[in-house]
């Protein structure tokens, strides 16, 4: 995979249910052509939003087979594999490779951090099996971190270990990470809207955006103005976009960007599952003035 496509802004997807708690696949046709329309480089599925852990292994496969078919080979999708163990991390893996998908990420186990020598063994194992490039997602709401020792060194050791998504939003461990990596076909990826500015100046490429699910065009402006060394411009766009952020923490965890994705008329509903919150109508209206007042809505 050229580097290209781990570059510029990806979105993260939330799921879309029908009013009976199923996947529904015309809203994500919907969801995924108002993105390609609006240039987003990429779909990333199955991040902390997408309510994964809510769903059945099968579930799981069928939203990457539905993201897939509705890319249609137009932007590439990564799919990430959000396991506790090496054994379902592997037939995670088969199955989303067998739907299609462009390259392939993995978090760290869940709740179960032993050691970087046994992390180190579970992500050798993706990497040796796995027939596309892959991007570790350091994701903290696993209850720990990966440590930027064992990062760089399956970096030296596996060319197929092509991109990191930080979701740390610690400044030290990330300009640890870019100095300790030192490859050029290597991508490093913002996992916050809040760290995206931050990252690109630390050499990192891109972003995987929450925000850019609704507001495509604020996050591809930031990148835009950085890549145009216009850096005032772009710090700017950063403060703005944690604005945006603000408003959205309004309404209930991911509740609250499925009522402005409905409200934009991509979702037929913002249903959301248990033990997830839904936007109650009075916090839908407050959220949706709050968007209105800062011009993006």
């Amino acid at each position: 995979m050229p580097k290209s496509l781990l570059t510029g802004v990806l979105t993260e997807l939330v799921a879309p249910f029908c009013a009976d708690g199923s996947l529904d696949y015309n809203s994500l046709q919907r969801l995924i052509d108002f993105q390609i329309d609006c240039g987003i480089r990429g779909i990333y599925v199955h991040g902390i939003s997408a309510e994964t852990l809510s769903m059945t292994n099968s579930e799981q496969t069928r939203f990457v087979s539905d993201a897939v078919k509705a890319a249609n080979g137009r932007i590439p999708v990564v799919a990430n594999l959000m396991c506790s163990n090496k054994e379902r991390a592997l037939e995670q893996l088969d199955a989303f490779e067998d739907c299609g998908v462009d390259c392939i990420c993995a978090s760290q186990p869940l709740m179960l951090s032993a050691g970087d020598e046994a992390l180190y063994d579970y992500f050798a194992a993706i990497f040796e099996q796995s027939h596309l490039p892959v991007c570790l997602y350091n994701m903290p709401q696993s209850g720990y971190v990966l440590s930027p020792k064992l990062i760089s060194r399956l970096a030296r050791q596996y060319p197929i270990f092509q991109g990191y998504k930080d979701s740390t939003q610690n400044i030290i461990h990330l300009q640890t990470v870019a100095g300790a990596v030192n490859r050029d076909n290597f991508s490093i990826l913002a996992g916050s809207d809040a760290t995206f500015y931050s990252t690109l100046a630390l050499g990192g490429s891109g972003i995987v955006s929450l925000i850019s699910l609704i507001f495509p065009d604020l996050v591809n402006g930031l990148y835009q103005a950085f890549c145009d060394r216009n850096y005032k411009e772009a710090f700017s766009r950063q403060i703005f976009i944690m604005k945006v952020r603000d408003a959205l923490k309004s309404a209930p965890l991911i509740a609250g960007y499925k009522t402005v994705v409905k409200h934009l008329g991509l979702f037929e509903t913002d249903f959301v599952r248990s033990p997830l919150l839904a936007t109650q109508q009075e916090q839908a209206n407050v959220l949706l003035k709050k968007l209105e007042n800062l011009g993006v809505l």
